[in-house]
């Protein structure tokens, strides 16, 4: 029985080497891979700060010999657009080893630091506010009029392919909930009503195939939905490998 047994014995011992063997030559390629994503990704992004890969799919490392590294989640920090920085977080699909790719999402998220900065260079009534969120909106807090009333000013956000709107919704004020469209009819509030206006920004350089989807408030700032579309592939930007 035990020389029947024999090469059963061989058999299972050579499939779980060549197993092992294989998971280890898939890790090594895994991290090259991987680090390749982490250069070509700071590049594209041209950002200075932190930037990591992840490969999610199965077998990822032995996947780059057919030129496809499958579904790849890369975190970047400090990315500046628009004059602000911003944090990226992106999941993308059938990442190719010459950087198309077949779909994804990604978040770009400001933080309420970065949101206050450029709140201080506007010149609008909310100027010297302080920057929030409530949940569902931003939310504006300071003092009006001659008395330096406390306000909190709630908004709603809304977003089109290529911008965001900004439209204030409510304002606490001494306690209590006011919408915006009563303070009109309230005596000595018809000038705040008025310059409580909705405001759109712009996005006019998202890439091709990138198109805004939402726009939410969380724990650390202003978080930004973004689809990524085929046409994504290959879109302009500097030459990085």
């Amino acid at each position: 029985m035990r020389l029947r047994r024999t090469p059963l014995l061989v058999t299972a011992v050579v499939t779980t080497s060549v197993l092992a063997v294989a998971a280890l030559v898939d890790l090594g390629v895994e991290h090259t891979a991987q680090q390749r994503v982490v250069k070509a990704a700071a590049c594209r992004l041209e950002t200075s700060g932190p930037v990591s890969a992840e490969l999610t799919g199965t077998l990822a490392g032995l996947r780059v010999v057919t030129g496809n590294l499958g579904s790849v989640h890369i975190d970047a920090g400090h990315v500046r657009r628009y004059g602000t920085d911003m944090d990226i977080a992106a999941d993308l699909h059938d990442l190719s080893t010459d950087g198309t790719i077949s779909g994804g999402t990604a978040t770009a998220t400001i933080g309420y630091d970065q949101l206050q900065e450029r709140l201080a260079g506007a010149q609008t009534a909310a100027k010297g506010m302080t920057v929030g969120g409530d949940g569902s909106g931003l939310t504006l807090t300071g003092k009006v009029g001659t008395l330096g009333i406390p306000v909190t000013v709630h908004t709603r956000l809304s977003t089109g392919a290529d911008s965001l709107t900004v439209t204030p919704s409510s304002i606490t004020v001494l306690g209590q909930d006011i919408a915006v469209a009563r303070l009109s009819t309230l005596p000595g509030a018809g000038n705040l009503a008025r310059q409580l206006t909705p405001h759109t920004v712009e996005l006019p350089d998202l890439p091709d195939g990138v198109r805004l989807v939402s726009a939410r408030p969380d724990t650390k700032g202003l978080t930004l939905a973004l689809d990524l579309s085929r046409q994504t592939a290959g879109a302009a930007g500097p030459k990085c490998t």
